[in-house]
């Protein structure tokens, strides 16, 4: 069976990178030439930051197509503009995949019953109008927080199955209070352990034809021990890995992630995104993009056997 796990490591080996962008905006970071072309059009409003925000992503995505094979836009960074901003995250899905990324939409989606089911049809899915159904933001990936328990990931499954979809399900996060948490013991096994144990075994009739299951989990770049755990563990389970770059995650981290057809993808945002603002200030923020984006490419590759 085909799902979007196995159009991902064909885009991932096509462009060869396992590279993932996080598109991830600021308004303090985006470059001012956007912002000022939004202020002169719509004032300093919802709309016009909202303006900024689509013209700087689509930018990065004409710098980037052809070099990355997905884009993560994280959904709580366009919510906080409001309807407009909204509609920014969903223009932005629209114009990725029309340049043939992948999409990850990045809301960490937490309910249960209907009320996940409303998070996994609106990114995934379909929504049905009278006797139509219609596509609403059509990610490709949809991150899960699985923390309210098995109701709020098996919501996945159907439509998974119905539109060749994917999930990276949270198991071991990259910031430093997830141990609070992730780390307590349960049954003998850390939280993060269990949870990733639970995802294999619910999606485990769901193995795409590169031998990864439709779900797969996240799991943080500055946690290269739990990382390599898990990957003894559960083979079977693709991850993604934020924590690249700005946070601090290291590349030795990724040689525990690496499997058969890759494994993982790993995320950068700001690292990519704003290097212009440091360590490529020289550049032009068009060049320091392109630029971080080889740098990090070069990095990753040193540890894939493509």
């Amino acid at each position: 069976m085909n799902y979007a796990i196995d159009d991902l490591i064909l885009v991932m080996k096509t462009t060869k990178s396992a590279i993932c962008v996080g598109l991830d905006p600021f308004l303090d970071k985006i470059p001012d030439l956007f912002i000022q072309e939004g202020e002169k059009l719509f004032g300093k409003t919802l709309s016009g930051a909202s303006y900024a925000i689509l013209k700087f992503n689509k930018t990065v995505l004409e710098l980037l197509a052809g070099k990355v094979a997905v884009v993560k836009p994280q959904f709580s960074l366009y919510l906080k503009y409001g309807p407009e901003g909204v509609y920014a995250f969903y223009q932005t899905i629209s114009y990725a995949k029309q340049l043939g990324f992948l999409v990850i939409a990045d809301a960490k989606s937490n309910d249960i019953d209907s009320s996940m089911e409303g998070y996994v049809q609106g990114f995934l899915g379909e929504a049905e109008v009278s006797d139509k159904k219609q596509k609403v933001f059509n990610a490709d990936f949809l991150t899960v927080n699985p923390y309210l328990g098995s109701d709020s990931y098996k919501p996945l499954k159907k439509v998974i199955e119905c539109y060749k979809k994917g999930a990276f399900i949270l198991s071991k996060t990259s910031n430093k209070s997830s141990a609070e948490y992730q780390d307590k013991d349960l049954d003998g096994y850390h939280l993060y352990l269990t949870v990733a144990k639970d995802v294999s075994s619910y999606f485990s009739d769901m193995k795409g034809e590169n031998g990864y299951l439709a779900a797969g989990i996240v799991v943080g770049a500055t946690m290269p021990e739990q990382i390599k755990i898990i990957r003894k563990s559960f083979p079977g389970l693709f991850f993604l890995i934020p924590g690249f770059g700005a946070q601090g995650g290291d590349i030795d981290a990724l040689k525990y992630a690496f499997s058969k057809n890759i494994g993982f993808i790993v995320n950068a945002s700001r690292s990519i995104l704003y290097s212009y603002l440091d360590l490529y200030r020289d550049l032009g923020f068009e060049k320091a993009i392109i630029k971080s984006c080889e740098d990090m490419n070069e990095k990753v590759n040193s540890v894939i056997k493509w």
